[in-house]
C-alpha cells in the first residue's frame, strides 16, 4: 500500500492538474511511512510536510517548533543529539572533577577559585606587557617573538611540526600564514558593507576598551594602531578559498630568505630550538637544546615545508614598513585577547561584550561549565583517562568496532561496480580500504591492547592552586612535546590534537586511519542496547561518513600507507572528475539565506555523506536477515537538527565552510594553530535561525523506489 501511493505521488506530481492527488496520496504516505518510527524520531518531525518537498522540515520541523528559542544564552547553536551527549559529558565529568585529586582534579579546582582570581586582576599578564616594552628595535623584537613562540602566541607568521605527507616515517617542520583577530580577512576588506565597517569599529572599541584595562595612557590611539596592523595582515593574507586546497611544498632556509628577507629566519630558528628558562618565573620544563629542530631544512636535518607561499613576499614587505609602535601594539593585544578568559571578571566581560557582537552570545557561561572546558582543554589526555575510567560503558567499543567491519565489507563490496576507476585502482582502493585501521572509544595499539600516551600523565605533579600559571605550565608541556616530535617517527595511531572525551569522529589521510571517541558512542547516537535501525541510522551513517573521506577529493591523494602520492591513473582522475563535479554542481544551486553555496568547498562533505547514509544502510540490512518493514528506508537526518544563531551575510560561511572543514587527526602544531579542533562558527548581529546541514541534503528517498525526490536518484 505505502509503495503504491509513493508511486501514484511521484506520478499525478509530474502531471498537469494532478498535484491536489500527488498532495494528499504524498501526505497518506508520509503518515503511514512515520507511524511506525520510534517516538523519539517521531516527536522530531513535521508529518505535514512532504520529505520529497523539504526533507530536512519533514525530519526536524518538529523539533525546530519546539527547540526554536533554546539556545542557551552562552552559546551560538543548539543541536538535538551533539549538544545533548555533550551536555550529558560535562554533567558528569563536573562531578567527578570535583572530587578527582589528580593533575585535571587540580586544574579544576584551580579555576573554580573565583576568589583568588579576581584578586590578581591583571598581575598574571604584566611580565608579558613589561617584556613587549624592551622592543626597541628588530633585534630586540626577535627575543620577544621567540619568547610568544615559546608559550604557543603566533606573531607575523605561524609554524607546526607534524607528519610528512610525502614520507610519514618521519616528522617534518611546516611554515605557514598566521589569522587576523576576526573571523576571516573580508570584516576588514569589505569597507564598503555597513555591517563589516560595523565590525571593524566595534573590534577597534574593545581593543581601546582593555587597553585602558591594563593602564595604556593613550588606549585608543593604541586601538588604531592595532587597527591598522590587522588590516594591513589581512590584505597580505591568501584567501581561503585557494589556501582551502593549498598543500605545502619542499623548500629550503635559502628561499625563505629570498622571499622574505626582512625575518632572520636562521636566527629565529636557533633561539626557537634553545632550551632557556621562561622570562616570567614559570617553570623550565626543557633540559636541552632541540638540536633537530636547528637541523631543519639541512641535509642532516628533517624536511621544511612551506604553506601559502604568496603570503611571505608581502610579510616581508609589511614588516620593513610597519612601525614599530604598531607591532608593539599588536603584541599587547595578542597577550590580552589570548589571556582574557581567564582572568578576573572585567577582562571577561570586556570578551563577553565583543562576543555579542561577533557571535550572537548573550552571557558569560557558568563557572563549572566554564572550568570543565578549560580543564579538558588544558589537561586533555588525563581528563581523557578519568572520563574513560570512570564514566565509558566499555562495551560500547566493541559493538562500534564490529559496526565498522559490516560497513567496511559493504565499502569493499561496492568498489568492484565502480566502473569509473580502473582495474588496478580498484585493486589499490581495496587494500586502502583494507588497510585503514580503527581507533575506537580509548586508544590501543596494533594488537588492540589499551595504550595510553605518555600526555596522560604529563602534568602530573606540576599544577598547584594558581589558575593562570597551571595554563602556562600545560602550554610549556605541550610546547616542549611539540619540538621534540622532530626526534621521533610519527606514531600511526596517536590521537594527534584530538582525545577520546570529543563528541566527534575523523578521519586521518595521512595514516589512513579512523577516529572514533568515546565521547560521540553514547546516547543519543549510540548505545550497545539500542536498536540495530538506531545505531546504523545515526553512529554508522558518521562512521561510513568519515571512512568514506578516504576517498573524497582530497582523502583520494593519499595511498594506503597515508602518503601524498598519485595512485590513480589517469583515467580514474578523469572519472572522478566527472562524477564529483556532478555532486559538485548540485550543490551549487543551493542558496541558505539568498547565499549560493559553493559546491566546491563542501565536495568531500557532500561525497562523505552520501558514501556514509549509503554504506551504513547496506551494513545494516546485511548485519542480520531483516523483514520487509525493516528494510524499507527512510532517511531521517534528526540527529543533524540544529539552530545556528547567525547574521544573515554570514549563513553561507558558517554552514558551507567552516562546518565543511573536517578536522585533521595528526596535526599537532607547536603554535596552537592545529589543536584539532573544530573552528569557532561565524555569527554576530540579529540572531537568526539557519538550517545547520540545509546546504548539504541530498534528496533521499525510500530504498524500493526507482526513482527519486526532486529528479536526483540516489541508489542505495
Amino acid at each position: 500500500m505505502l509503495s503504491k501511493l509513493q508511486r501514484m505521488w511521484f506520478v499525478m506530481n509530474n502531471k498537469d492538474g494532478m498535484q491536489s492527488v500527488a498532495q494528499e496520496s504524498g501526505g497518506i504516505a508520509t503518515q503511514m511511512m512515520s507511524a511506525a518510527f520510534p517516538t523519539t524520531v517521531r516527536t522530531s518531525l513535521n508529518q505535514q510536510v512532504n520529505p520529497c518537498d523539504d526533507f530536512y522540515e519533514y525530519a526536524c520541523g518538529g523539533w525546530d517548533q519546539a527547540n526554536h528559542d533554546s539556545i542557551p544564552k552562552y552559546q551560538t547553536s543548539w543541536a538535538l543529539s551533539w549538544d545533548r551527549a555533550q551536555l550529558n559529558i560535562q554533567d558528569k565529568m563536573i562531578t567527578v572533577l570535583e572530587k578527582d585529586d589528580s593533575s585535571p582534579g587540580e586544574y579544576y579546582k584551580a579555576c573554580v577559585d573565583s576568589d583568588r582570581i579576581e584578586t590578581e586582576g591583571a598581575k598574571p599578564i604584566m611580565p608579558w606587557l613589561d617584556l613587549i616594552d624592551t622592543i626597541k628595535d628588530h633585534q630586540s623584537l626577535l627575543d620577544v617573538v621567540v619568547e610568544f613562540n615559546k608559550a604557543n602566541m603566533d606573531m607575523f607568521f605561524s609554524w607546526y611540526i607534524d607528519t610528512d605527507a610525502h614520507d610519514n616515517s618521519q616528522n617534518a617542520f611546516f611554515l605557514t600564514q598566521t589569522d587576523t583577530s576576526l573571523p576571516d580577512p573580508t570584516y576588514f576588506s569589505e569597507t564598503e558593507d555597513p555591517e563589516m565597517v560595523a565590525h571593524v569599529d566595534k573590534f577597534e572599541e574593545r581593543v581601546g576598551h582593555f587597553f585602558k584595562l591594563i593602564d595604556r595612557p593613550d588606549p585608543k590611539g593604541e586601538a588604531k594602531l592595532v587597527i591598522k596592523y590587522e588590516r594591513e595582515l589581512a590584505s597580505i593574507l591568501v584567501d581561503r578559498t585557494t589556501a582551502y586546497k593549498e598543500h605545502a611544498k619542499k623548500t629550503s632556509w635559502e628561499e625563505v630568505d629570498k622571499m622574505a628577507p626582512a625575518w632572520p629566519w636562521k636566527q629565529w630558528l636557533t633561539k626557537l630550538s634553545t632550551c632557556t628558562k621562561p622570562f616570567n618565573g614559570v617553570p623550565q620544563v626543557c633540559t636541552d637544546d632541540h638540536a633537530e629542530v636547528l637541523k631543519v631544512g639541512t641535509p642532516e636535518g628533517k624536511p621544511l615545508y612551506l604553506r601559502n607561499k604568496d603570503f611571505f613576499p608581502k610579510f616581508s614587505k609589511m614588516l620593513e614598513t610597519m612601525p614599530l609602535d604598531a607591532i608593539r601594539a599588536e603584541m599587547r593585544w595578542q597577550v590580552v585577547n589570548g589571556a582574557a578568559p581567564s582572568l578576573s571578571t572585567p577582562f571577561q566581560d570586556g570578551m563577553l561584550d565583543w562576543y555579542k557582537d561577533l557571535y550572537g552570545v548573550q552571557e558569560r557561561s557558568a563557572r563549572p561549565r566554564k572550568c570543565f572546558y578549560a580543564t579538558t582543554g588544558s589537561v586533555s589526555w588525563a581528563s581523557a583517562k578519568l572520563y574513560s575510567d570512570k564514566l565509558f560503558h566499555h562495551d560500547n567499543r566493541q559493538a562500534a568496532l564490529d559496526m565498522l567491519s559490516n560497513i567496511r565489507t559493504e565499502f569493499l563490496k561496492a568498489i568492484p561496480d565502480a566502473s569509473w576507476m580502473t582495474p588496478k585502482n580498484r585493486d589499490d582502493a581495496k587494500h586502502k580500504l583494507s588497510e585503514m585501521f580503527f581507533e575506537v572509544g580509548i586508544p590501543t595499539d596494533k594488537g588492540d591492547n589499551v595504550d595510553w600516551p605518555k600526555r596522560a600523565h604529563a602534568l602530573d605533579g606540576k599544577l598547584g592552586p594558581d589558575y593562570f600559571r597551571n595554563g602556562e605550565v600545560a602550554t610549556r608541556v605541550s610546547m616542549e612535546r611539540a619540538l621534540s616530535k622532530l626526534t621521533r617517527q610519527p606514531e600511526r595511531r596517536a590521537w594527534g590534537g584530538s582525545t577520546p572525551l570529543e563528541v566527534n569522529a575523523f578521519y586521518g589521510p595521512k595514516s589512513n586511519g579512523l577516529w572514533i571517541p568515546a565521547g560521540i558512542l553514547q546516547a543519543p547516537f549510540f548505545d550497545h542496547a539500542n536498536s540495530d535501525a538506531q545505531n546504523y541510522g545515526s553512529v554508522g551513517t558518521i562512521l561510513g561518513h568519515e571512512m568514506s573521506h578516504g576517498f573524497d577529493d582530497d582523502g583520494r591523494r593519499y595511498d594506503a600507507r597515508g602518503e601524498m602520492k598519485d595512485w590513480w591513473e589517469p583515467a580514474t582522475v578523469t572519472g572522478f572528475k566527472e562524477r564529483s563535479g556532478c555532486i559538485s554542481s548540485l550543490f551549487s544551486t543551493y542558496k541558505v539565506m539568498n547565499k549560493q553555496v559553493n559546491g566546491k568547498l563542501t565536495l568531500g562533505e557532500d561525497i562523505a555523506d552520501a558514501g556514509g547514509i549509503k554504506f551504513a544502510y547496506r551494513a545494516f540490512l546485511h548485519s542480520k536477515p531483516r523483514t520487509d518493514s525493516e528494510k524499507r528506508c527512510v532517511c531521517v537526518c534528526a540527529c543533524a537538527c540544529a539552530f545556528e544563531c547567525v547574521r544573515e551575510r554570514e549563513c553561507v560561511r558558517v554552514s558551507v565552510f567552516v562546518r565543511g572543514k573536517e578536522k585533521e587527526t595528526e596535526i599537532e602544531s607547536a603554535n596552537g594553530r592545529a589543536q584539532a579542533r573544530e573552528s569557532e562558527r561565524e555569527r554576530g548581529g540579529v540572531c537568526m535561525c539557519c538550517r545547520y546541514h540545509a546546504t548539504r541534503l541530498v534528496f533521499y528517498c525510500w530504498h524500493e523506489c526507482d526513482y527519486c525526490c526532486g529528479g536526483v536518484r540516489l541508489v542505495l
